[in-house]
């Protein structure tokens, strides 16, 4: 659908909107779910544990938002912020928002772009702690919408710019929304960079991490779980495994890799061995034209919420030892994340009665990690490399099988037939003794047409 570059550099985006989804990950409806909740915890003011839920509903009619439809909202966010977020009243033309997104400027792309406003009118978010009022500094329950109300106009014909008069058409943000971004909780995007992303799944670790690093961290770490089915979207009835996520997530992150918004994305276990972390090193960090934070007439900038900073999985770790607040800020700045970790998970493997003190005189004096250590951590990689290779295996058993199931169902009742009765042939000769005097039974014959399927498709790949 794109036709060439998006035509502005810089764009804004309410930062509620960035922390968990809003729209499905996929393109077109694949299913009557219209439902979709999200949860998570983080450590609050006190160390105070903040339980976040996130639930968003779709209409009747038109179902949730789909991942195109992030695109429009941003176009329409991006004209928001030309305008000065005077009203909850944004005016557009579908022809601005096709160059802005770099659509190609027909029919088609201007009903692409009705139906997301049908969804996005349709669609309610409840939010339980999850909303953060940046004017009270901390998370509310709201329950709200992204668009209260839209129209658009001469929707007989396609809209031609007009440089005598402003756009006719026009979207109300919901008032929630709206009192967010005029109190500051909004930030500046490089939408150009976004645009030429190609999939959802990139589009939405981009605005996801483009947040996380939006107080100038270098790094960022987060269960990889967490991330897949809390912030992106993964849907946990289908990417069980880990080795499944990393496979869609891994052409994520080479694709912002090369747009040079991350220099590297690594995976590690955790402290306790359990589950793993990816761990994000920001690239180049654009410059944007203009100052983050609010266009409206108070001019509050936006900050990101305290608690933010505890979602750091290794300072939370930290505080959970027993390191003070303090001190743990001040060992950050001081040695690399690479040197804490190694001492934090070495913590277990020393005789250590004063738990902190130790923790702290291993970072700063560098003390070699203990045998056990190493011995414990050689033996967790190599379980890992096995149940990776099983769940490789696994992976590879389910792709073949839905493959075939594909074939098969792609074959015409002639098609079928004839394989129905070469599967027949196939066990007859196979098993000659078996098969002698009696009828293939159903359940032989459904194995040897995989078998057969199976052979067909290793000879086309």
């Amino acid at each position: 659908m794109r036709q060439k570059e998006p035509v502005l550099e810089t764009g804004k985006d309410e930062m509620n909107l960035v922390e968990y989804p809003i729209t499905l990950l996929s393109k077109r409806h694949e299913s009557e779910l219209k439902t979709i909740e999200f949860s998570d915890t983080i450590i609050g003011d006190g160390g105070k544990i903040i339980k976040r839920e996130w639930t968003v509903t779709g209409s009747d009619k038109y179902g949730l938002p789909l991942a195109q439809d992030n695109d429009v909202l941003l176009a329409l966010l991006a004209l928001g912020k030309e305008q000065g977020f005077k009203s909850r009243q944004l005016f557009f033309s579908r022809y601005r928002l096709c160059q802005i997104m770099g659509w190609k400027i027909n029919g088609r792309s201007y009903q692409r772009i009705g139906d997301a406003l049908d969804r996005f009118s349709g669609m309610r978010i409840k939010a339980d702690n999850a909303l953060y009022d940046n004017a009270r500094k901390g998370y509310v329950t709201k329950n709200f919408g992204i668009i209260d109300n839209y129209e658009l106009f001469d929707s007989s014909k396609p809209e031609t710019p007009r440089q005598d008069t402003f756009p006719f058409s026009y979207v109300y943000l919901n008032q929630v929304l709206y009192e967010s971004i005029n109190a500051g909780y909004i930030k500046s995007i490089d939408v150009k960079t976004y645009y030429r992303l190609d999939s959802s799944i990139t589009k939405r670790l981009y605005r996801y991490l483009d947040k996380k690093r939006y107080d100038g961290k270098k790094k960022f770490g987060m269960d990889l779980l967490t991330l897949a089915y809390t912030h992106i979207g993964f849907d946990e009835k289908v990417y069980k495994y880990a080795s499944l996520i990393k496979h869609k997530l891994n052409p994520a992150h080479e694709e912002l890799i090369k747009a040079g918004f991350l220099k590297s994305a690594e995976y590690q276990k955790t402290s306790d061995g359990t589950s793993e972390k990816v761990i994000y090193t920001f690239g180049r960090k654009v410059e944007l034209a203009e100052a983050d934070g609010a266009s409206g007439e108070n001019g509050n900038k936006a900050v990101p919420e305290p608690a933010d900073r505890e979602t750091d999985p290794l300072l939370a770790r930290l505080l959970e030892i027993g390191v003070t607040r303090a001190m743990a800020k001040k060992i950050f700045k001081e040695f690399s994340r690479e040197v804490i970790q190694a001492q934090v998970d070495a913590l277990p493997h020393r005789d250590a009665k004063d738990r902190p003190a130790v923790l702290i005189s291993a970072i700063r004096e560098g003390w070699s990690l203990p045998g056990s250590y190493q011995e414990t951590t050689a033996r967790k990689k190599r379980d890992e490399e096995e149940k990776q290779l099983l769940e490789q295996k696994r992976c590879q058993e389910a792709e073949l099988k839905s493959r075939v199931a594909e074939y098969l169902a792609k074959l015409s009742d002639d098609e079928m037939a004839q394989l129905r009765n070469e599967a027949a042939e196939m066990a007859r000769t196979e098993g000659t003794a078996i098969f002698r005097d009696r009828k293939v039974s159903e359940h032989v014959i459904g194995g040897y047409i995989h078998i057969i399927a199976e052979k067909r498709l290793a000879v086309c790949v």
